[in-house]
């Protein structure tokens, strides 16, 4: 692991605004241009995205001398993805559905090595392929960056329990799960909602711990819930960011080409 995950912890720690976006398209020309961005930190989504095993290392491979973090959410809250994406070189860990104390902690004790945690032994590339294992192990559970993912109401409502687990770095909501399972998917400004996100966020900055609201919504609803407390700041997706540019440039030439 490089000193960046290192640099980045120490950033939010001290409460900084960070930046970052969701790589979801698994292909290392993508990794590499994100990589390149200039973000803070990329999550590479393996939860929604066509990520192999493979896929995913060599999208890792593509941060390769980017000061940008990678990070991988897992697919579940599972001991045997956490430990793969961390062998392959994950910085950072985004554990999605936390919904209690109980999850948090068996996300946290995968995460680190023991005695800290239950991560088992293998860091394959994480530790330059076994030339660097005493530098790694020496670092790795004060370097891993773990986020917990609030996506249901069960978590709002146990969110002092979560929070209050030792090893957890960063709280980010799920916005649209949450509003799945409060029955009301995707209405984002219902009360149940909007007043879960509040309590997440106000929980996590009552700890002095950055939080996400784990999307990104249209301008002014990025300014109210930066200004509610969330610093850990989703700027975009790769899928969207082609999507949105793809129909701009065509809508643009259209309109160019239309004049007379």
């Amino acid at each position: 692991m490089s000193e960046r995950s290192s640099k980045l912890k120490s950033r939010l720690r001290l409460g900084e605004t960070t930046y970052g976006g969701w790589l979801t398209i698994a292909h290392p020309m993508a990794a590499e241009i994100m990589a390149q961005a200039g973000f803070d930190w990329v999550l590479i989504d393996t939860e929604h995205g066509g990520f192999s095993n493979e896929g995913l290392q060599t999208c890792l491979m593509a941060f390769n001398g980017s000061p940008t973090v990678p990070m991988v959410r897992v697919a579940w809250n599972d001991h045997v993805l956490i430990k793969q994406a961390l062998d392959m070189g994950a910085e950072g860990i985004l554990i999605p559905m936390v919904s209690s104390a109980a999850e948090a902690k068996m996300a946290v004790s995968a995460c680190k090595y023991p005695p800290e945690g239950t991560r088992g032994f293998g860091p394959r590339r994480a530790s330059k392929y076994n030339t660097n294992t005493d530098a790694y192990v020496a670092q790795a559970n004060s370097s891993v960056i773990v986020i917990v993912q609030i996506e249901h109401v069960n978590g709002v409502a146990d969110i002092d329990g979560i929070l209050d687990t030792p090893g957890i770095d960063v709280a980010c909501l799920g916005p649209t799960d949450l509003s799945g399972s409060a029955g009301v998917l995707r209405q984002f400004n219902h009360p149940t909602v909007a007043n879960g996100m509040t309590k997440v966020i106000q929980a996590a900055r009552a700890r002095q711990m950055p939080a996400s609201i784990g999307i990104t919504f249209a301008d002014t609803e990025m300014q109210k819930w930066h200004g509610v407390g969330a610093n850990f700041i989703f700027c975009c997706d790769d899928v969207g960011l082609l999507t949105g540019g793809a129909r701009k440039v065509l809508a643009k030439m259209r309109e160019l080409t239309s004049k007379k």
